[in-house]
């Protein structure tokens, strides 16, 4: 898309343009200038900042839609990335980069009441992040009240350990605009070209009966060279962009993940995060981490799940793939996120692995946490010392979908055990007494080891965790 750029902008007198020619369906690029002539202080990088957030606050109000209240975020979401530490000359003080941006970013988004979020691409600089807002605590997550931290906690100790298995539902996908089941079934009905009347009848029945009633109309239609369900289906969640949730689950950094979803906006977000994920079933190249697609992928539209008769073959095709559940559920901790607990399979593996553990290896909140956005007494009973519920409020609304994105982000960070900017360059300024005290040993140790030492199995293993820590190979 071509657009004539202001002059103001073009002779760098105006830091922000907005792309306003960009499709409305899609986010809007805020075009932003860091110092043409490099920094002479992080201080230079603010204004940008502060001129992004209050043109892109303004854009975004602009571009919302009435018609979407009851979905929409109540604040828009604008991302920023590290600016400056390429080509503007700030790389070699990135440390105090991040952390001038990180509190110019929040100034920022509490003046305009948005939420902005700091994109980062490299490990280090997203472990720095991390640790910059665990050192000031709660303050950098004022929405989330106590309780909510304190349930998020021994999930993030599960992380650390490597134990913590995100189980991702419909939900996790609709922030980027994926379709409810609800919503996919009626856009299915309209593809099928049902009456209005036809339409209500099909919405009396069941979900599973609703979905088997739509691929006889459209298996009518193949024939005659038409679409088939399995593509029609994949056609309307095979979407490109992932929205924040994803982001964050992928971020936490486990080695196993499993899904319901067709779409590939998890093992999308999984390489962004550097943690490139072997899709099972149908992965080919070996990685170090998987992701179980139990109800089928768009790459593969004949193996998708939804009629009841699909749900009824399952165990028949896919026992390998149920084995697999039930075995994470048995030695992992699961996380089950943008998910109504409502799917059959997903009781008959609950019920298969219950059965098969001893009582007295059941946690005391049960063997799993499942992240809801409402309260729900009547589940909490049925589940009880089954899974431990965590509602973010007491409706479900758009202000509980943006409380269970903060939650994902304050466990990310409290999970992020991460010290990779310790030795590295360009972070010596930003941090701590302490910490300049022990980078400074701990290069005075690597300065001091002899050929020999580091030939050793103990030397080789430390210079490995020195550079862990940062150092330079």
């Amino acid at each position: 898309m071509k657009e004539n750029l202001d002059e103001d902008f073009a002779s760098g007198s105006k830091l922000t343009q907005p792309l306003d020619s960009w499709s409305a369906g899609e986010p809007l690029p805020v075009l932003t200038a860091v110092p043409y002539e490099g920094i002479s202080s992080v201080g230079d990088l603010l204004p940008p900042v502060r001129e992004f957030v209050r043109v892109a606050a303004e854009r975004a109000r602009a571009r919302w839609a009435p018609s979407r209240a009851d979905t929409a975020r109540p604040v828009p979401l604008l991302g920023i990335p590290l600016f400056g530490t390429g080509g503007g000359g700030a790389g070699f003080v990135v440390g105090d980069v991040i952390k001038r941006l990180l509190e110019e970013a929040r100034r920022a988004a509490a003046e305009a009441q948005v939420d902005v979020a700091l994109v980062l691409r490299d490990e280090k600089d997203f472990a720095f992040a991390q640790e910059l807002r665990k050192r000031e605590g709660a303050d950098w997550w004022p929405a989330l009240n106590q309780d909510l931290r304190n349930q998020a906690e021994p999930l993030a100790a599960h992380a650390r350990s490597g134990k913590l298995v995100p189980f991702m539902g419909a939900g996790v996908s609709m922030s980027a605009g994926a379709p409810s089941w609800g919503q996919l079934l009626d856009g299915l009905a309209s593809d099928a070209q049902l009456s209005d009347r036809e339409k209500e009848s099909l919405k009396n029945r069941s979900n599973l009966d609703q979905a088997g009633i739509l691929r006889s109309i459209f298996n009518e239609r193949v024939n005659r060279g038409e679409t088939s369900f399995n593509q029609a289906i994949a056609s309307r969640v095979d979407l490109k962009r992932y929205g924040l949730a994803p982001a964050l689950l992928a971020s936490l950094g486990s080695r196993e993940a499993i899904t319901l979803n067709y779409d590939t906006l998890f093992e999308t977000a999984s390489a962004d995060a550097g943690f490139p994920r072997t899709v099972i079933p149908g992965g080919v190249q070996e990685k170090n981490a998987w992701l179980l697609k139990l109800h089928g992928s768009v790459t593969d539209p004949e193996s998708i799940v939804l009629t009841r008769d699909d749900y009824l073959g399952f165990n028949v095709s896919r026992n390998a793939l149920s084995a697999l559940v039930k075995a994470t559920l048995m030695t992992q901790h699961l996380l089950f996120v943008g998910f109504g607990l409502e799917d059959d399979h997903f009781h008959e593996i609950l019920h298969d692995v219950r059965r098969a553990l001893p009582e007295a290896m059941h946690e005391k909140n049960g063997i799993a946490t499942a992240l809801m956005l409402s309260k729900d007494p009547l589940g909490e009973r049925m589940w009880s010392n089954q899974l431990s519920l965590v509602s973010m409020g007491p409706d479900t609304n758009g202000r509980t979908a943006r409380a269970l994105e903060i939650f994902l982000d304050y466990l990310v960070a409290m999970a992020t055990d991460s010290h990779s900017y310790l030795l590295a360059g360009g972070y010596e300024q930003a941090l701590t007494e302490a910490e300049r005290l022990l980078r400074k040993r701990l290069q005075d140790l690597s300065d001091q080891l002899t050929g020999q030492e580091k030939e050793s199995s103990g030397g080789r293993r430390l210079q490995e965790m020195l550079g862990e820590l940062g150092a330079e190979s």
